[in-house]
């Protein structure tokens, strides 16, 4: 483990203490305007500095609005130690770093700094834009991209970060040719002396009192010590986890690994350009490339043009896929091999040796593995495919690092158990030795809004449910004008909506996947009379206050597709320890998605709304009660006219 540098301590004993920040004419209401004690939020803090103190594991539910970012922020930073904190998403982790962090070492008189430290292909690689400025071929618009790229490099940035690159998207292309990537920087033996950002990132992460980063970056730390390949991040005396619930999934994302066609045609653009570069004679190099890439055009050929997710053993009864995929790595080799004996050449071929013989190395072992805990699939659609090898139990792993690394560790969300229990999320990450404790949100549902039930709802299976629930919620979305998300749990069920509702609804149709989902909300928040349609993504990390937001819709509950490879491999495997797969597993995750999403409409202790939720299983089958009882505590009413005075502006009614 990579051990933390000098950092910017303070003695425990010189800070003040939890009350006389957080109490009564404490520090935070001297000095935060409209700051206001609450007993769950001191409760939940005083938990926390108890688990820093003795060194243990806690559990922390913790409902919207409890306050739980000052909560487990104030005792890891008045304990002196070295904090990692890592989220799920951006917008916390710039809240954090930009505004909680340096307020609240300031209230405190404390001396600490945080740093917010992301993945290596978040920054620049000053080496890597040289190189793609001088030697590669680009389209006119490409090169434009470059043009910024290096002004902003030269001109404006001191961390690297594309965050502050707003000219060029995100996810744009180019970037990757721009970015810090590992293999590269392995071949150029990068350093800060270089004029590379990320050692000095790296650095700063080690001076830093508290660390920020994501589940995903941890996670590859957690992988890397797993395989014994070294560490990403500096070692930490206390680990806290917001947003938690999502961990375990990303957890099963870098204990596995997945090798898309998109990365392998990248591979392949990639090397033609490199032989021009480096090795112009060798030709051969590129019509192996080439080779490959009429391979993996065949292969995608087999899998058909449907969305389609594959288990081993359907793919395994596909004798035009297995005769191809042979081919593939055939090919792939003879490319690989090449390209070890010319990696000298240059500091691109360099890299893409290391890049190939993974990437080979991976599709081998998903051609191969047999390990009862592993699941191989594969994800199909229209010319794209993604091979998948993911574990089905992350526990033995996860207990394994958090042993080793010792100190004190908290997982906190709004959304961690099932009616108050734990022991799904605790067994999943093998966490069994944990205390956990549970506080309400402090928002008053009675009076705020009402789950709105309609009856005679038919079963989701019914051709026509999509087009019934859209009737049953046309009155409140009349009432409400708009200012709601229509929550889904399917991309087909969005789209049978979409397609309804743009001959009927008068306002704006805001879908998902049509705009960047800033820009939805962007204008969710600022257009009239807005509709939202999303899945799974809108279920969570999605915050909008006030009257923008007065309606929620629920399609289904959200089980997991029965069919599809990972479901079918976990119930599987519960079933051979003896557990019922759907009791056990799906049961409790669409439960928390439930809650999820349920915890969309009510943000603020000012807001109110309705909460409808349609699928009539939640009242005809016996394990919707278990899901009912885990939803914050609104009144439940049957019926539409029950609903409308809740989406009112007048606010008498309440």
């Amino acid at each position: 483990m990579v051990k933390a540098g000098k950092t910017d301590k303070h003695s425990a004993k010189d800070a003040p203490s939890l009350l006389e920040v957080m109490g009564d004419q404490g520090l935070l209401s001297q000095q935060v305007p409209g700051y206001a004690p609450r007993q769950a939020q001191i409760e939940m803090a005083q938990e926390v500095a108890q688990a820093i103190a003795q060194a243990e594991t806690l559990l922390a539910e913790a409902g919207t609005g409890t306050g739980k970012t000052f909560a487990y922020l104030l005792p890891a930073l008045l304990s002196g130690k070295k904090v990692l904190v890592s989220t799920a998403t951006k917008t916390l982790q710039e809240q954090l770093v930009q505004k909680d962090l340096p307020m609240l070492f300031k209230v405190c008189g404390l001396k600490g700094k945080p740093h917010l430290l992301k993945g290596r292909e978040n920054y620049v690689c000053p080496q890597r834009l040289e190189i793609s400025q001088t030697v590669e071929q680009h389209s006119k618009e490409n090169w434009k991209k470059l043009a910024r790229i290096r002004e902003w490099l030269d001109e404006k940035t001191l961390t690297g970060d594309r965050a502050e690159l707003t000219s060029v998207g995100e996810n744009d292309p180019i970037w990757q040719k721009t970015c810090a990537r590992l293999e590269f920087c392995q071949a150029a033996e990068c350093s800060s002396e270089l004029g590379c950002f990320y050692p000095e990132q790296k650095l700063k992460a080690q001076e830093a009192q508290v660390l920020v980063v994501n589940h995903h970056l941890f996670c590859a730390d957690l992988a890397l010590r797993e395989q014994g390949f070294g560490e990403l991040l500096p070692q930490a005396e206390i680990y806290i986890f917001d947003e938690a619930h999502q961990l375990p999934d990303i957890a099963a994302q870098f204990l596995g690994f997945s090798l898309s066609r998109a990365q392998l045609d990248e591979l392949i653009r990639d090397l033609v350009a490199a032989q021009k570069a480096e090795a112009v004679e060798s030709q051969n190099l590129s019509d192996q490339a080439q080779l490959l890439a009429e391979q993996l055009k065949l292969l995608s050929e087999t899998l058909g043009k449907w969305e389609k997710r594959w288990t081993w053993e359907q793919l395994e009864a596909e004798a035009a896929f297995q005769v191809q995929l042979k081919r593939v790595i055939q090919s792939f080799t003879q490319l690989n091999d090449s390209l070890k004996k010319m990696a000298e050449r240059g500091k691109q071929l360099s890299a893409l040796s290391k890049r190939s013989k993974n990437f080979l190395e991976q599709l081998e072992t998903w051609r191969n593995e047999t390990h009862e805990n592993q699941i191989r699939w594969l994800e199909s659609s229209m010319g794209r495919f993604r091979f998948c090898l993911t574990p089905l139990n992350v526990s033995a792993p996860f207990s394994r690092q958090r042993e080793a690394l010792g100190g004190a560790w908290l997982f906190t969300s709004a959304t961690l158990s099932v009616k108050h229990n734990f022991d799904y999320f605790a067994k999943r990450l093998g966490l069994g030795d944990a205390k956990t404790s549970h506080w309400l949100s402090p928002f008053d549902y009675g009076k705020q809004g009402v789950i709105y039930h309609p009856i005679g709802l038919p079963d989701p299976k019914d051709s026509r449910y999509i087009k019934i629930c859209l009737r049953a919620a046309w009155p409140l979305l009349k009432a409400s004008k708009g200012h709601a998300f229509l929550l889904f749990t399917s991309h087909r069920a969005l789209q049978e909506a979409k397609e309804i509702l743009e001959t009927h609804w008068q306002g704006s149709l805001l879908v998902q996947g049509e705009q960047p989902k800033s820009t939805l909300l962007e204008r969710f928040r600022q257009e009239p009379e807005p509709i939202l349609l999303g899945t799974s993504s809108f279920w969570e990390g999605v915050d909008v206050k006030g009257d923008a937001l007065k309606l929620v819709v629920i399609d289904r509950i959200p089980f997991a597709p029965p069919d599809d490879p990972l479901v079918r491999a976990r119930e599987e495997y519960l079933k051979e320890k003896g557990l019922n797969g759907f009791v056990h597993f799906q049961l409790p995750e669409a439960v928390i998605a439930m809650k999820q999403g349920s915890g969309r409409l009510i943000r603020d202790s000012a807001d109110r709304g309705v909460l409808m939720l349609c699928d009539p299983r939640l009242s005809n089958k016996s394990y919707g009660k278990t899901i009912r009882e885990s939803l914050p505590p609104f009144p439940w009413v049957y019926r539409a006219e029950d609903a409308l005075p809740l989406l009112s502006l007048d606010e008498e009614i309440l």
